[in-house]
C-alpha cells in the first residue's frame, strides 16, 4: 500500500473535459511529483469516457510517482491498474473493494457524518483515508453552507486511526483552520484547478502544508 498523500487533487466532468486538461495536468503532477494523489471523477461521465481518461492520465500520473485513484467505479480501477478506489455512500463497501483491488490497493471513503463513519467502518472495515466535509461552501454542492473544520474532528473521532483529509470549498487560506482541528491533509477541486496556474497552486498549496507533522 502506498503512503497516503496530504494533498489530493480531485476532478470532476468539468475539469476532465477542459480542451487543455492534460496540459493543466501535467503542470500540477510535475509539481506534486511524489507528494500528491490524483482523483479521477466523474459521477456523471460514462464508463468508456472514464477509462479513455484515466488510461492518458495513468502513465502520466506513474512518470511522477504519483498514485492515481478512480472514484466510485472500483470497476475501473481494477481494469486501468490503478493505485486503488475512493468511494462514496452509494458505492461498494470498502471490504468488497479490498477484495476486488487486492491487498495493495489504496481504498478511501468519503463521510459527511461522524455517525455514518462509525457505523461505515464496523460494517465494511476500515479505509486507508478517509475525506471529511462538505466543509465550506462550494460550486460542487450549491445551497450548502458547509459544516466547517470542526467536520473533520468529528469524523477523525469515529474512526481513530484512519488519516482524515479535510474536503469541500478549502482554499489555500483555508488549510490553517483545517489542519488545526486534526486534519491529516485536504482534498481541493478548484484551488488548483480553477487557477490559471496549476503548478504553482499545487507547489504553494504543498508549502502551506508542510507546517503540519501531526
Amino acid at each position: 500500500m502506498s503512503v497516503v498523500s496530504r494533498l489530493h487533487l480531485v476532478t470532476d466532468a468539468g475539469v476532465l473535459e477542459g480542451e487543455d486538461f492534460f496540459d493543466r495536468a501535467s503542470e500540477a503532477l510535475e509539481a506534486g511529483e511524489g507528494k500528491v494523489t490524483l482523483h479521477l471523477r466523474g459521477p456523471k461521465m460514462s464508463g468508456r469516457a472514464l477509462w479513455e481518461l484515466g488510461s492518458r492520465l495513468l502513465p502520466l500520473a506513474r512518470a511522477r510517482s504519483v498514485p492515481l485513484m478512480v472514484n466510485d467505479r472500483v470497476d475501473l480501477a481494477r481494469v486501468l491498474g490503478a493505485a486503488g478506489a475512493h468511494l462514496g455512500a452509494r458505492s461498494l463497501p470498502v471490504s468488497m473493494a479490498r477484495e476486488v483491488l487486492g491487498p495493495e490497493a489504496l481504498v478511501g471513503r468519503s463521510f459527511h457524518d461522524p455517525s455514518d463513519a462509525r457505523s461505515a467502518v464496523l460494517e465494511e472495515g476500515k479505509p486507508d483515508f478517509c475525506f471529511a466535509g462538505t466543509l465550506f461552501p462550494t460550486q460542487s454542492h450549491p445551497g450548502a453552507e458547509g459544516s466547517g473544520p470542526s467536520r473533520v474532528r468529528e469524523v477523525a473521532g469515529a474512526v481513530p486511526g484512519v488519516p482524515v483529509l479535510g474536503i469541500g470549498g478549502v482554499e489555500i487560506s483555508r488549510i490553517a483552520a483545517v489542519m488545526d482541528a486534526g486534519a491529516y491533509g485536504v482534498a481541493v477541486l478548484r484551488a488548483v484547478w480553477g487557477s490559471e496556474e496549476p503548478g504553482e497552486a499545487v507547489t504553494a498549496l504543498l508549502d502551506r502544508l508542510s507546517g503540519w507533522t501531526g
